[in-house]
């Protein structure tokens, strides 16, 4: 069975900067879902055998109690589907309405079918 510490997400998988969140945010591909939208581009990286993520949720959101728990629900779907493709950097911003998602399940309805869609994008 694989160890928890593999399916992390490591530093090559995430988006890190702040001007690739600027760039995906202005030329990529919009795929609303009712809490989350995800903004889809081609990967500017060659060669890499995964797609980049980033997750953003602002103030507007909640206090940071509710954004902190938002990301690590977000976090902890992706670590355990993985479906981020290569090629391709995906943001993840939270709605106002990921505010009332409580357990992963309820995160975990929403990205699976914006995961589905993101598959299906041309880049």
């Amino acid at each position: 069975m694989e160890s928890q510490r593999s399916r992390r997400l490591t530093k090559a998988m995430r988006l890190r900067r702040r001007l690739d969140f600027v760039a995906i945010q202005r030329s990529g591909t919009k795929i609303h879902g009712r809490a989350f939208l995800a903004l889809v581009s081609p990967s500017e990286l060659t060669g890499q055998a995964t797609g980049r993520l980033g997750i953003t949720v602002t103030k507007r959101v909640g206090n940071a109690v509710t954004r902190n728990r938002i990301k690590r629900l977000v976090r902890e779907w992706l670590r355990l589907h993985g479906w981020v493709p290569a090629g391709r950097d995906v943001v993840i911003i939270a709605k106002e309405a990921a505010a009332e998602l409580r357990a992963l399940a309820d995160v975990a309805a929403d990205l699976e079918r914006i995961a589905a869609r993101v598959a299906a994008v041309r880049c």
